[in-house]
């Protein structure tokens, strides 16, 4: 499900946006002009968008501090194209899999790419754009 927060939607309403769903997708939540079914945009910060700029659309990231334990292994960043048909425990299984950071990026967007087509046979695949960093390196196998 994409959803856009309460406190996110009413910015948004506050500059004339529209935040609603379509029928036909019941379950994202877009941003629209304020008297147009355009351009529907799944998300309410973004870099780059000067149309909905005027509408409630911001640059400036949501930011989510972790500190890192010797437990965590890697870092997943990708666009919200894999986010939108993965869920965090598909991604990480792929990357735990994986023998290096470049072979986990391209099977999580080979994997994107293949549940959009399977889940969205009608649509276009969204962009999926995946790096991974792995705070250990991973020993070759002798």
């Amino acid at each position: 499900m994409k959803y856009i927060d309460a406190d996110e939607a009413e910015r948004i309403r506050n500059c004339n946006g529209r935040v609603l769903a379509l029928k036909g997708e019941p379950h994202i939540q877009r941003v629209w002009l304020p008297h147009e079914d355009s351009p529907g945009l799944a998300m309410s910060r973004a870099f780059g968008d000067f149309l909905l700029k005027n509408h409630g659309i911001i640059a400036v990231p949501d930011v989510f501090r972790h500190h890192l334990t010797p437990e965590d292994q890697f870092i997943v960043l990708a666009t919200d194209g894999v986010w939108d048909v993965l869920n965090n425990n598909q991604v990480a299984s792929i990357v735990m899999e994986a023998e290096s950071e470049q072979e986990a990026a391209k099977t999580v967007v080979e994997a994107a790419t293949a549940s959009w087509k399977k889940k969205f046979p009608s649509s276009k695949v969204d962009d999926c754009t995946v790096v991974c960093l792995f705070f250990h390196k991973k020993q070759k196998p002798s």
